[in-house]
């Protein structure tokens, strides 16, 4: 059983979530598109956006990067 304060290890953390890359970033209203694995585009908020590893805030999320998602808020 894991607790709010357990740290993912990253290898585990692509298990947790599904695949995609961000195909499309609109920084100037807070929003871009991932591209999922099937090539569905999904938009997403950046009010949303949960961060795990290297990134600190949306504005160092780029083009092309590979995230994982979740749609439950969708």
């Amino acid at each position: 059983m894991s607790g709010p304060d357990e740290v993912l290890d990253p290898k585990d953390e692509k298990d947790l979530f599904h695949q995609g890359v961000i195909s499309k970033l609109f920084p100037s209203n807070n929003m871009g598109l991932v591209r999922t694995e099937s090539g569905r585009e999904v938009p997403f908020s950046f009010e949303f956006v949960i961060l795990l590893g290297e990134a600190k805030n949306p504005n160092d999320l780029r083009e092309g990067q590979e995230v994982g998602y979740d749609l439950g808020w969708t």
